[in-house]
């Protein structure tokens, strides 16, 4: 009995290894996934401008993503972002010119990574033209392509005093012939192309009028990625855009590491070539990419300014405008992952949005009426203590932004220096406060500040500070990167801390640490604060949902601290 059992398990084992030597025998294309395909249309002809996407191909990162990518060239007569439209392509190449005026057509496409997150868009005059300043252009024959760049003339030329009704403007051939060829007195050109076309031609820097149209913010966004928008909602495909951008960023940086062996990539796809202008093309483009940190970011701010340089040059600002809501997403970008995964309750829309908001002037201004009252505590002190000058601004100054200091302090970094020397305006609110207390103190009556009155106007103030400050103190948090427990942390630094110095400087334990809820109160807002973020990160493209959540936390903390004023509330106690 015990033999046969060992003879049908020795036949049990024969059967697995025989089977497990079956599947290692199979073709490879049987046992791997099969490619996902994908389209992707260029903007022109094969040239280092898309290095990244040859080196992709070539050394099979897209493969390595399990997709398949046929990579369409463009040229002279190829409208990139029609044949997505058509069907004809599942991911184009675009500017945003482009894209604006079709989807003000009806077309529905979406920004879902910024390739060149800085323009390489010029406008280059020739020395013999007699241009030496933008005055001098009135009358001159411009060449441009008339595919956006106009536009972009335009917006500068209104920034001192003229239009394109000033100017003849000319439809150029390509690589800079009309220019060359002396057809026209100035030329849009590519920063990456047409300029290193003409330098190579024996032009010096010196010898031309030439102007960076990004430097004065008159250029619009180039070399974005756009798709159709029901593609957004659809998994399957969302998932193989994922993979597209994340071999792209393996390419392109693969091709900022060995750019020799990426442009010898690039001019096997190329008819033709000059070796050394791909070269100089390939150095110049990675100068307007981040490839670091933010590679295919697109940034919201950037992407509003293109719309209004398009909106005015097309003399349509508001039809440009309404085209260019919904015009982006950051979808596909967050979910690439390619700075690694989100850290706090927005992502970057969001974060741009907040950091705008807690910039704007009104907050600002509570910001600096929160200062006074907690200056004006401090002071109060200093009197009582009948302390000199030096003494009264010390005293003024620790709850008037000692919080923020210490806070900045610890976080360092991006907040190195802190912000008192980097912004004067908090010394000198300091400095009116000593001024405004000092003339009080001498016409008021000795105990007008002790009255009720006088305590319910500074608790008013007091509430105000602290709500503002327990949301610049989330948003500092959040823009230094840090998880979003520590936005509740900085939050209540930022709100006590200048106190705790205060109470610690003049011998006294922290009034916060005694039952008196203060620093609980900031962190609760906080806590308000980053749900609603987390709700207005859904919304990426709207700011309201983003100044929705500063408003309900503001007045909650505010709320909190006026009920904890007038009914004497006090916090738990461990042991008592």
């Amino acid at each position: 009995m015990g033999s046969r059992r060992w003879q049908l398990r020795l036949w049990g084992c024969l059967l697995l290894l025989l089977a497990a030597l079956g599947v290692a025998g199979l073709p490879a294309t049987l046992a791997q996934p099969a490619l996902q395909p994908l389209r992707v249309q260029l903007r022109w002809l094969p040239q280092a401008q898309f290095a990244g996407f040859y080196v992709a191909q070539d050394l099979k990162m897209f493969e390595g993503e399990g997709l398949s990518v046929t990579l369409q060239a463009g040229g002279p007569s190829v409208n990139g972002l029609q044949r997505l439209i058509d069907g004809q392509a599942d991911v184009a190449m675009g500017w945003t010119s482009d894209a604006l005026n079709l989807r003000r057509q009806g077309a529905d496409l979406v920004n879902v990574a910024q390739l060149l997150q800085r323009p390489g868009s010029m406008l280059v005059c020739r020395a013999d033209s007699g241009v030496r300043q933008p005055t001098d252009l009135r009358g001159k024959r411009i060449g441009t392509w008339f595919i956006g760049d106009q536009f972009e003339v335009g917006h500068w030329l209104q920034a001192h005093g003229l239009n394109l009704n000033a100017v003849q403007l000319i439809r150029q051939r390509p690589s800079a012939q009309d220019f060359l060829d002396g057809r026209v007195d100035c030329a849009t050109a590519m920063s990456y192309n047409e300029f290193q076309t003409i330098l190579r031609a024996g032009l010096l820097k010196s010898e031309l009028f030439s102007v960076r149209l990004a430097r004065k913010n008159s250029g619009f966004l180039e070399d974005g990625l756009y798709v159709r928008a029901a593609d957004l909602n659809d998994p399957a495909k969302c998932d193989r855009l994922v993979r597209l951008l994340r071999s792209l960023a393996q390419g392109w940086r693969y091709a900022a590491r060995y750019p020799d062996e990426a442009v010898a990539i690039t001019e096997r796809y190329m008819e033709r070539s000059d070796g050394q202008h791909q070269e100089d093309m390939l150095q110049e483009i990675l100068q307007l990419m981040d490839l670091n940190k933010g590679f295919g970011l697109l940034d919201p701010a950037k992407f509003a300014r293109s719309v209004e340089i398009v909106g005015q040059g097309s003399g349509e600002p508001a039809a440009i405008a309404r085209a260019a809501e919904g015009a982006w997403s950051l979808k596909i970008w967050r979910a690439a992952q390619l700075d690694g995964p989100q850290r706090g309750p927005l992502g970057p829309a969001g974060r741009q949005s907040f950091s705008t908001l807690v910039n704007s002037p009104w907050f600002y201004g509570l910001d600096l009426v929160g200062t006074t009252a907690f200056g004006l505590s401090g002071f109060l002190r200093a009197l009582q203590r009948r302390y000199d000058i030096w003494g009264c601004f010390i005293l003024t100054l620790l709850p008037a932004v000692g919080g923020g200091t210490l806070r900045d302090l610890l976080i360092g970094g991006m907040r190195s220096p802190p912000f008192i020397f980097k912004n004067s305006s908090y010394l000198l609110v300091v400095a009116l406060v000593m001024l405004a207390g000092s003339l009080m103190a001498v016409l008021l009556s000795k105990g007008a500040a002790d009255s009720e009155s006088f305590n319910t106007v500074l608790g008013v103030f007091d509430s105000i500070g602290l709500a503002t400050f327990t949301i610049i103190g989330a948003q500092v948090a959040l823009e230094a990167d840090l998880s979003w427990w520590w936005m509740a942390i900085c939050a209540a630094l930022t709100c006590a801390g200048g106190g705790m110095l205060l109470d610690v400087v003049t011998g006294r334990e922290p009034r916060t640490f005694q039952g008196e809820p203060y620093e609980e109160i900031a962190v609760l807002g906080a806590l308000v604060l980053i749900v609603g973020l987390m709700i207005a990160d859904h919304f990426e493209t709207l700011q309201w949902p983003v100044l929705a959540s500063m408003v309900v936390s503001w007045a909650f903390v505010f709320a909190s601290r006026q009920l904890v004023v007038r009914h004497n509330l006090r916090s738990w106690r461990p042991g008592l």
